[in-house]
């Protein structure tokens, strides 16, 4: 009775590995193609970062811009009272006002000019990072249209390795199902392991083929003997089988 049952979980444990291997399979590909979506959208943050960069310096040119014709303006007024004026200190007092004026307009200038080439930098890292966009967008594309067309023959297999399972499942008692459903998914699907020998041990002890942790010797002879219960490995719980010589 054990030794059928252990066949039979063996049998399950195959078919279970199978549909995980399917399923991750799948998952790996809808990951793929999420990890390209998230790039493309932080691809377009990017640009939008660079497009709110380029405003910024274009709104602060054209601060300056105000700044250097109010600037010109003053100038204008200076000049005109100059004329008015027939005291020289005043006449100083208002050329030196017009000369730091000047020197205002000649500081606003220079910066509108490096904030001109900072424009023109953004503009070639927005052109540069739409160009990467473009080429990240084909390729998620390309990506989408090739895991759309796996996408059935994935499912169907996915589908019928379920089925299989499911009909061995079936084929064995529920509460055996059931301890092998917990180990299989705390596992990765291995919730069975051979009993092997210990090729460290000079007395040819057996350790669990799954975690290599020894294994009684009472145990070896419970396995060796069929008994109907099922023995698991005391440190990793996989179900523990004997593998025929």
């Amino acid at each position: 009775m054990a030794e059928m049952v252990l066949d039979r979980l063996r049998e399950l444990q195959l078919a279970d590995l199978a549909l995980r291997r399917l399923e991750q399979t799948k998952a790996v590909h809808d990951r793929s193609v999420l990890a390209r979506a998230e790039g493309i959208t932080r691809h377009k943050e990017h640009i939008e970062s660079l497009r709110a960069k380029q405003k910024q310096i274009r709104m602060s040119a054209d601060r300056k811009e105000l700044e250097v014709k109010q600037k010109r303006a003053d100038i204008e007024k200076l000049r005109h009272q100059q004329t008015q004026v027939k005291d020289n200190r005043q006449f100083a007092t208002l050329q030196n006002e017009i000369k730091f004026a000047e020197l205002a307009i000649s500081k606003f200038e220079d910066e509108i000019l490096a904030d001109m080439g900072d424009i023109e930098g953004v503009e070639g890292e927005i052109k540069k990072a739409q160009a990467e966009l473009q080429r990240h967008e084909k390729d998620l594309e390309a990506a989408r249209k090739d895991i759309e067309a796996k996408k059935g023959e994935v499912d169907r297999e996915i589908a019928q390795s379920r089925v299989k399972r499911d009909l061995m499942a079936k084929a064995l008692p529920p509460r055996v199902v059931d301890l092998f459903t917990r180990i299989a998914d705390r596992l990765a699907g291995e919730a069975l392991a051979a009993v092997i020998r210990d090729e460290d041990d000079e007395d040819a002890g057996y350790v669990c083929g799954g975690c290599h942790m020894s294994v009684t010797q009472n145990t070896y002879v419970r396995l060796a003997s069929r008994t109907e219960d099922l023995c698991v490995c005391p440190n990793c719980t996989r179900i523990l089988y004997l593998e025929e010589s």
